[in-house]
């Protein structure tokens, strides 16, 4: 005989009830009126002596598919679903900020060990280059990798108050970093190549953050219409 394993109503409503939630389109009183229209519809199926399996495969086949049901909720709920698709792109922006904050902070550290290990212009240019391709390989192939596997992490890390808390940190630890790099001007004599350094940090820095948002921006309108792309279909179907 072959092992079933017993059907959970509650878990199965909770666990359609969760893919609702996830969508931009339903507000939080569309999902529990849809919810209360499923568990309707599955007392009424199993009073005229449907099982609890059958009974559930019905009612959410009644109510139609989650893409239908959206596109239907969409038409009124437009102020909402337009605040709702603008959270991605504002939790991009926060991650930018970040990325670059942390840039910033790890070249400025650096600058800041160059100096007191006397390193002399030429090879802090070289690894002031190497730490920021290594640091914008890292978080690009993180986000590749975490996209293409379906983990949680970045969902994680993208979390608004992880971000703001991360980017007020970030910015208070590199601002009082910055208070001890010597600025041009200060002490020429005593300087010896601190002035060149601290160019060579602001200029690198300036190309890579021009790099770094073209990128972003690059993927960012490829996602963009792609998903445009996608919801034409689903609209035409």
């Amino acid at each position: 005989m072959e092992n079933r394993t017993e059907f959970n109503l509650d878990k199965n409503i909770t666990k359609w009830k969760s893919i609702l939630t996830t969508k931009n389109n339903l507000t939080k009183s569309n999902v529990i009126e849809l919810e209360n229209h499923l568990i309707d519809l599955i007392d009424d199926l199993e009073s005229k002596g449907l099982n609890k399996e059958e009974s559930f495969i019905i009612a959410r086949k009644r109510i139609g598919k989650i893409d239908d049901i959206c596109l239907e909720f969409d038409k009124v709920n437009n102020d909402f679903s337009f605040i709702n698709q603008s959270i991605p792109y504002l939790k991009g922006a926060l991650i930018y900020i970040a990325f670059i904050i942390l840039s910033k902070l790890f070249l400025v550290s650096t600058l800041l060990l160059s100096q007191k290990l006397n390193i002399d212009k030429n090879t802090f240019d070289i690894i002031s280059i190497t730490l920021l391709a290594f640091a914008s390989i890292s978080f690009f192939g993180i986000v590749y990798f975490n996209l293409k596997r379906g983990k949680q992490l970045l969902s994680k890390l993208s979390n608004t108050n992880i971000l703001v808390t991360l980017i007020i940190i970030s910015s208070l630890i590199t601002y009082r970093l910055y208070a001890q790099v010597p600025l041009p001007g200060i002490d020429v004599s005593k300087l010896g190549n601190t002035i060149a350094d601290f160019y060579t940090l602001e200029l690198n820095f300036g190309i890579y953050k021009m790099l770094s948002g073209l990128i972003l921006l690059t993927t960012s309108l490829i996602f963009f219409w792609k998903n445009k792309k996608f919801n034409k279909l689903k609209y035409t179907k």
